[in-house]
């Protein structure tokens, strides 16, 4: 958002020389966002150190070569222990990186994950128009770009010009800059923003954050409100399932927590995926009309590629996805189980950040979990299990990834006029000059620095790691079938989240959205429910004593909420990136 910010404004003044149009704003925009998805832990950062962590980190104590590292397929992964080793602890001085050793690993990887992600942005071409014209999902992530996008009648900028909005941008840099001069010197006050208090036994995380507070203003309070109370029911859940101790004696990944809330979780998933599909079934068959016999009465001139190449290319790359985890080491039947609980875990998170506008977001379980209980360890057996352990890379940490960006990328793309099909082009750009530079930082820095010198999280105990260590743990038990408690806490989930959407729909006094449920026992909820139970808060009493008016006027101060935080934040990046060169050149001094 600073950079787009930037953007938007010096090419605003340079307008005249370059001919900047809004279309050309959107473009920039869309491509900001989906660039943003591929390094840190969208997957470059997290996703090299997996390819080469379990050769590093394997010792005579965790057994890693005989029980993973002999079933990883070949072609995977570079090999030679100089390229192992020298990316964890540096290369000799002038010793040039050595790029072939990861030429073929990258190319099979780089191109399944080009597959994946024409996938999420073909299901979203197909679900735009039911999301954002008939069921008019509000999209809350986009609301601060689409204010900046609008113009007076002289070109100038409404929104820079309110002062209700710099205001709101005033407490949002304040607080983030006081915190950033405290790092630098004791004498600034450091402003504290977390906190906890107990709940049913169970330490409850309270955070303030300004930007997530100004998000939740634009979201409708039933949903806001569903965020909130699920989540504290979800963790009133955890409390009597380990009052009755109540456990689950089930495979489940290192990330989902309680397995029988993640298996839940799970469930609900896929009932809001699938109902919310039949929901749209109007739609659904339009386009399938469209694209099978170019049906006159349906119009799909406003979409970023024809209906037509949208479905047949979801279909090829879905198919395309579950042979590439065919090749690393899945039966067909689990590959195919395995992409359609990854589509559901896209599809399921990008609407709950187009409805509920949540900034980040990760599932409560993954999809090696519903793969492992839904099916068995037993009919994975050690290579398939070892497949699942190298989705970690790219799987795990979800919290940004190509679907959610594509998805409010084409709710700001509404602001064009004409074709939109070159955005397909601006998407493919973007990803691929995102991937080319992480991949080339990533690689030359820690071959340069020494991977273990730099942040843990990727090189160390995180995405380095986790794969193995989490799938070494079942090779070595004994082998299960099916886990019927899996099961019914899946059904349990399901029916439950279809009862609330048929509430949602059915009954008007109903309060509650079906997408706190969602990810109500979610480890991020709680995070953001403090922000959304706040922002509730001050929505209702608007509401109540002020009306519509003054909703409206108060939307310039929120706005201002998540602008300073993304301008502060972006500035002290800056700041710290230049004063930390400074300190480096003077110790080298």
């Amino acid at each position: 958002m600073f950079f787009f910010l930037l953007a938007t404004l010096v090419l605003r003044l340079m307008h005249a020389r370059f001919g900047l149009t809004q279309a050309g704003l959107v473009t920039i925009y869309l491509m900001l966002l989906v660039a943003c998805t591929v390094p840190g832990l969208g997957l470059v950062q997290w996703f090299l150190p997996s390819l080469v962590g379990s050769t590093y980190y394997a010792a005579p104590e965790n057994n890693w070569d005989a029980l993973y590292n002999q079933h990883v397929p070949d072609f995977l992964i570079p090999h030679g222990e100089e390229v192992v080793v020298s990316f964890f602890e540096g290369l000799p001085a002038n010793a040039p990186v050595p790029w072939e050793a990861w030429v073929a690993p990258l190319a099979w990887w780089y191109g399944f994950f080009l597959i994946l992600c024409f996938a999420m942005v073909c299901a979203m071409v197909v679900l735009r128009k039911q999301w954002v014209e008939n069921e008019k999902l509000l999209y809350p992530l986009v609301q601060l770009p689409m204010a900046m996008l609008q113009q007076d009648h002289d070109g100038g900028h409404p929104l820079l010009r309110n002062r209700v909005m710099w205001i709101g941008f005033s407490v949002s840099f304040l607080v983030l800059s006081v915190n950033g001069l405290n790092f630098y010197h004791e004498a600034f006050p450091h402003l504290v923003r977390s906190g906890s208090v107990m709940l049913f036994d169970v330490q409850v995380p309270i955070q303030f954050n300004p930007s997530w507070l100004g998000f939740f203003y634009f979201v409708n309070r039933d949903i806001s409100a569903s965020i909130w109370v699920f989540y504290l029911l979800a963790t009133l859940q955890r409390y009597l399932f380990g009052f009755l101790a109540l456990r689950a004696e089930m495979p489940v990944d290192a990330y989902s927590g309680d397995p029988l809330l993640a298996h839940q979780c799970m469930g609900a998933m896929i009932a809001f995926v699938l109902v919310g599909l039949w929901t749209g079934r109007r739609h659904l068959r339009d386009v399938v009309r469209k694209a099978l016999r170019t049906d006159p009465e349906v119009d799909d001139r406003d979409e970023m590629m024809s209906y037509r190449q949208a479905l047949l290319g979801l279909v090829v790359a879905l198919g395309l996805v579950a042979t590439g985890m065919w090749m690393t080491g899945l039966t067909p039947p689990l590959a195919l189980m395995f992409t359609f609980g990854a589509m559901i875990l896209y599809l399921a998170l990008t609407r709950v950040v187009a409805e509920g506008g949540i900034p980040a977001m990760r599932p409560a379980i993954l999809t090696t979990s519903f793969v492992m209980s839904g099916a068995g360890t037993a009919a994975l057996g050690t290579k398939g299990m070892v497949a699942l352990g190298m989705t970690y890379g790219w799987h795990a940490e979800m919290r940004t990834f190509v679907m959610a960006a594509v998805a409010n990328g084409l709710k700001v793309a509404n602001a064009i006029r004409g074709s939109r099909r070159r955005l397909l082009w601006a998407v493919g750009l973007a990803f691929l000059l995102s991937l080319a530079a992480s991949t080339y930082l990533t690689l030359t820095t820690a071959y340069e620095y020494g991977g273990v010198n730099l942040h843990g999280i990727f090189f160390v105990d995180g995405g380095a790691v986790i794969g193995p260590k989490d799938m070494v743990r079942f090779i070595q038990m004994e082998r299960v079938g099916p886990q019927p408690q899996a099961w019914l806490f899946m059904g349990v989930g399901a029916v439950v989240m279809s009862g609330l959407m048929w509430a949602r729909h059915r009954l008007l006094w109903w309060p509650l959205s079906s997408v706190g449920f969602v990810i109500g026992p979610n480890w991020k909820t709680s995070h953001i429910f403090f922000a959304a139970l706040l922002a509730w808060l001050i929505k209702s009493l608007v509401m109540k004593y002020g009306g519509p008016k003054m909703f409206r006027g108060l939307r310039p101060f929120f706005l201002g909420l998540i602008l300073g935080e993304f301008v502060g934040a972006g500035l002290w990046l800056v700041i710290d990136g230049v004063l930390g060169s400074v300190g480096n050149n003077l110790t080298n001094e």
